[in-house]
């Protein structure tokens, strides 16, 4: 399970140099920046893009995924179950990539006056960013994913390659890992999918991947625990 963070620093630069320029795109920059802090005293920077104030690095409150337990369907388990993957997660995860929530916690830890952005937030920014088909399904938006990893140019969103951990029965018993660092980035949106007959919640997300232009928007179970930026709009 343990990775580590050199592994998202690596695959960020291969994403970043391997994309190529895209004349249909706009070139979308801050129209204004600031800072906000959360309950917990964590201090991020924002950036406006259209109409929309995002910040730019992962939230790190809420409950420390070191801490956060899920439940099994009759027990509740720690996510993290042992020593040296809690020491992963403190000292070499969470210092870069954040925290990682559920939808709910992630709902409950927004900044006064910002949100968790829903589904229909992430498509405004993708619309702004140049996607024509922001309400497909999949992988959509040639190029707009690269506009969202970089930390100091275009929009400079800055989304990272932090992976996360998905609950999954496995031989009738419910397994949940952190995977994926370096490869792929996980986003929560506030929009759950009623359509789905399951036994949790399922509830939409985003999904960058390394040397892939298109951003992913699908549905995932919503006790999953995922990467989370906050949004407000413009007043």
């Amino acid at each position: 399970m343990k990775k580590y963070i050199t592994l998202a620093i690596i695959a960020f630069t291969l994403g970043f140099t391997s994309c190529s320029d895209d004349d249909k795109l706009p070139d979308v920059k801050p129209a204004d920046r600031g800072t906000v802090t959360d309950n917990q005293g964590n201090v991020y920077d924002w950036v406006r893009i259209g109409d929309q104030m995002w910040t730019t690095s992962n939230a790190k409150n809420g409950i420390s995924l070191s801490e956060a337990e899920y439940y099994a369907g009759s027990w509740w388990s720690y996510v993290l179950e042992n020593d040296e993957d809690i020491e992963y997660f403190e000292n070499d995860y969470f210092p870069v990539m954040g925290n990682l929530m559920t939808m709910e916690d992630a709902i409950d830890s927004a900044p006064e006056g910002w949100r968790l952005p829903s589904d229909e937030d992430w498509q405004k920014l993708e619309r702004t960013l140049g996607m024509s088909n922001a309400s497909s399904k999949g992988n959509r938006g040639d190029g707009v994913a690269y506009s969202m990893i970089t930390k100091d140019s275009g929009c400079e969103l800055g989304l990272d390659f932090g992976g996360g951990c998905f609950p999954m029965k496995v031989y009738g018993w419910i397994e949940i890992n952190l995977d994926f660092i370096g490869e792929h980035g996980y986003y929560w949106t506030s929009t759950l999918e009623p359509s789905y007959e399951t036994e949790q919640p399922m509830a939409y997300f985003r999904r960058i991947t390394v040397n892939n232009g298109k951003v992913g928007r699908e549905c995932m179970r919503a006790d999953s625990y995922l990467s989370v930026r906050w949004v407000k709009d413009v007043e």
